[in-house]
């Protein structure tokens, strides 16, 4: 989930690119929603700009469902899925359980952080390299099934440390 963000951040500072919209929640929303809204406007920005995005992450993210586990400030938990389809996300959606009610075969890659970890890197100049730095220091943890999805994120790491 945050090399889509990431990849969006990189995106977005190639050629003639406009900025997605801003997502307006309620006076009342929770920090929950500002970060999911925050996230919404980000994949939006990847699927803009895909010509852009690195073909390793392109590659990694496939057709592939992509759980997001992130643990807010408040103490509360964002539960979020990603559906891609040809390496574009075809759905984001957000869930109360740990578990996506709506997978029907799991997914094959989990991204678990903390908000003031996605933060840092929505908010860094370089978000590709940025979370890469995460997943070394451990703050991003990403599982991945399948040996070639794992060679490809081996590789992004090995580019962008």
């Amino acid at each position: 989930m945050l090399l889509l963000v990431s990849s969006a951040g990189v995106a977005s500072s190639a050629g003639d690119v406009k900025p997605a919209s801003t997502f307006k929640t309620s006076v009342n929303s929770s920090a929950e929603n500002d970060l999911y809204s925050e996230l919404s406007a980000q994949m939006e920005l990847y699927n803009e700009n895909f010509d852009n995005v690195p073909s390793l992450v392109q590659r990694l993210v496939g057709s592939e469902e992509i759980a997001g586990r992130i643990k807010l400030n408040n103490g509360e938990m964002l539960y979020v899925t990603l559906l891609m389809n040809g390496g574009k996300v075809g759905d984001f959606y957000r869930y109360d359980t740990p578990n996506d009610p709506n997978s029907k075969f799991g997914p094959t890659i989990t991204v678990e952080s903390d908000e003031d970890t996605i933060r840092e890197t929505l908010n860094s100049d370089d978000r590709l390299r940025k979370s890469v730095e995460k997943m070394n220091d451990g703050s991003l943890k990403v599982e991945i099934e399948g040996f070639f999805r794992k060679t490809v994120l081996w590789s992004i790491k090995q580019l962008y440390s």
